[in-house]
C-alpha cells in the first residue's frame, strides 16, 4: 500500500496506489474485494506516489502518478489503458494534488519543480527555485495540497519549509 484517497461524491468508495504499480478502487460495502483492479504505471520505477478521484459528479475518473515521472487519467467503466498520460517529471515524482472542485492537478519532483496542469493534460505553470537575491529556494517537494474552495496550493518539501502559491492572476481575497 503506497497511499489512498477517498471520493467526494460517493463517500463509500476510496481508490488505493500500490508500490507495484497498480490502482484498485473499492467500496466499504464490499471491502473484501475491489471493485476494480488497474495497472497504470508500467515503468521500471512504478510506485504510485500520488492519487486522487477528479472534481466533479463522476466518481469513476481517477488521476494517478508514478514515482517515475507519469500522470495518468483513468476511467474505471472501462478498465483499459489510461484515457490521457502526462509525462510530468522524468523520474523524480513525489507528490500529487488533485484540485476538488477546479479542474486542476499539481505535481512535485525530487529536482524543486512543481508544475500544474489542466485535466487536458495542458501545463498550465511551473514553480521552480531561481538563484536570485530574495528568491524562496523550493527543497524536494514532499507532499501537495490544493485548498478546498480557492486556488491556492501548499507544498511541503524535504528542507523543512511550508509555502503557498497562488496565481498571479488571481484577486486576494
Amino acid at each position: 500500500l503506497s497511499l489512498q484517497s477517498a471520493s467526494q461524491v460517493h463517500g463509500g468508495q476510496f481508490a488505493v496506489g500500490f508500490v507495484d504499480g497498480s490502482v484498485r478502487l473499492y467500496d466499504v460495502r464490499t471491502p473484501e474485494t475491489p471493485v476494480c483492479t488497474m495497472r497504470p504505471h508500467t515503468q521500471k520505477v512504478e510506485r504510485v506516489v500520488g492519487i486522487g478521484f477528479q472534481p466533479g459528479l463522476d466518481p469513476a475518473k481517477i488521476v494517478s502518478a508514478s514515482q517515475a515521472g507519469d500522470i495518468q487519467f483513468l476511467d474505471i467503466r472501462t478498465q483499459r489503458d489510461a484515457y490521457l498520460t502526462i509525462n510530468a517529471h522524468r523520474g523524480s515524482l513525489t507528490a500529487l494534488a488533485v484540485h476538488k472542485h477546479a479542474p486542476i492537478i499539481a505535481s512535485g519532483s525530487a529536482k524543486q519543480i512543481i508544475k500544474v496542469f489542466s485535466l487536458e493534460g495542458v501545463q498550465l505553470g511551473t514553480i521552480r527555485y531561481y538563484s536570485t537575491f530574495m528568491a524562496q529556494k523550493i527543497g524536494s517537494v514532499g507532499c501537495l495540497t490544493f485548498h478546498p474552495y480557492q486556488l491556492l496550493l501548499a507544498s511541503g518539501a524535504a528542507d523543512a519549509y511550508v509555502s503557498l502559491w497562488a496565481d498571479d492572476n488571481t484577486q486576494a481575497r
